[in-house]
């Protein structure tokens, strides 16, 4: 490129930035570095290779009923936004318990509740949320539960093609949007299973709403129930208090992440001195272990630090006791998890970079 063609260029991109905003053009693309809001689970954080949710991006995260998508995904994701210091949001077009949230580790006074009573209510508040530029990360719970004012005024019979042209207009507008004001939005869904009748058999499973949602989504998650079961024994009874969960990166457009798979073992019961949410000390100590932060040789297990342990429960013991260590671990499974990709994401912004 000679000095005449960038500087047209770039007379060209003032031009832009002046009829369309500051964020509209710019030679060379805008170059935004990805500011990521931890899911939760460490595992998942190190398959998408983002470090968590990433702002500015429509993600996707979408599976059976009961599997955790509200608290697990939903509200634990809105806490880790609070601590990081950013200003949630929640469309709660299902029931919201405000009880329940707080359970979950949510500050619900910080929190932006918004309750609309159709899909176009729906999309039209988080058009809203976006546009107003507040709000950092929005959490919409359901997409698969929307329905169309006429759909409710009618009885509720559903219209031909209806929810996909809803959502379809809902995500056309929203993506833009979040980018142009750095906000995630996390569009939780259930999941649709139908044959596959392309060619091959078998079972598909597949969100809800349109192929839009597929297209504008940058991450796409679908959660699944894994075999393994936490159970405990209450009046003659087993009763479950958790189970594992698999989270297979179906879209990432972030990283190299698509088609990996995160597992880990979540609690939706405080019995048995279990905290709610993902189990924290085997999900850092397995992820740990797979990227080799934590080395392994043999029964003994060595940290970080130098600390050597024989057996995992050993591990455990120490890390339960031992909080800044766990921090320590986390730390270094990212910088692994930067090494394995090509892009870097930043996790935490210093004064200057936000500055700049």
């Amino acid at each position: 490129m000679t000095k005449n063609n960038k500087k047209a260029l770039d007379d060209l991109a003032a031009q832009f930035q002046k009829h369309y905003g500051a964020t509209a053009a710019m030679v060379g693309g805008l170059q935004k570095k990805l500011k990521a809001v931890p899911t939760g689970s460490l595992a998942l954080d190190f398959e998408l290779g983002t470090g968590g949710w990433p702002l500015g991006k429509l993600i996707g995260v979408f599976g059976p009923r009961d599997i955790g998508k509200s608290s697990m995904i939903g509200l634990h994701g809105v806490a880790n936004a609070q601590r990081m210091g950013l200003t949630c949001g929640w469309i709660a077009y299902e029931a919201f318990d405000e009880e329940w949230a707080v359970k979950n580790g949510v500050v619900i006074e910080e929190l932006f509740v918004a309750y609309p009573e159709s899909g176009e209510q729906a999309w039209g508040m988080l058009h809203q949320m976006l546009k107003s530029g507040e709000i950092d990360f929005i959490v919409l719970d359901s997409v698969g539960a929307l329905r169309g004012k006429s759909e409710i005024d009618d009885d509720g019979k559903p219209r031909m093609g209806g929810m996909a042209m809803l959502n379809s207009w809902g995500v056309s507008v929203a993506a833009p949007l979040a980018d142009r004001n750095n906000c995630a939005v996390i569009l939780l869904n259930q999941v649709r299973v139908s044959m596959n009748t392309g060619g091959g058999g078998g079972v598909l499973y597949e969100q809800p709403g349109g192929k839009a949602l597929e297209h504008m989504e940058w991450i796409i998650v679908q959660l699944k129930h894994n075999k393994e079961k936490h159970t405990i024994r209450q009046n003659g009874t087993d009763v479950m208090i958790g189970r594992q969960v698999v989270a297979d990166i179906r879209r990432n457009k972030s990283t190299q992440g698509t088609g990996h798979k995160a597992i880990f073992d979540y609690f939706f019961s405080e019995a048995d001195g279990h905290t709610l949410g993902v189990d924290m000390l085997s999900d850092v100590t397995a992820t740990a272990i797979r990227t080799g932060v934590i080395k392994k040789g043999g029964s003994f297990y060595t940290l970080p630090n130098g600390k050597k342990f024989q057996g995992l429960k050993k591990v455990g013991d120490y890390l339960e006791k031992n909080p800044q260590v766990v921090l320590e671990i986390r730390e270094g499974v990212l910088q692994a998890m930067l090494e394995r990709n090509t892009r870097t994401v930043i996790h935490e912004e210093t004064e200057e970079e936000s500055d700049e």
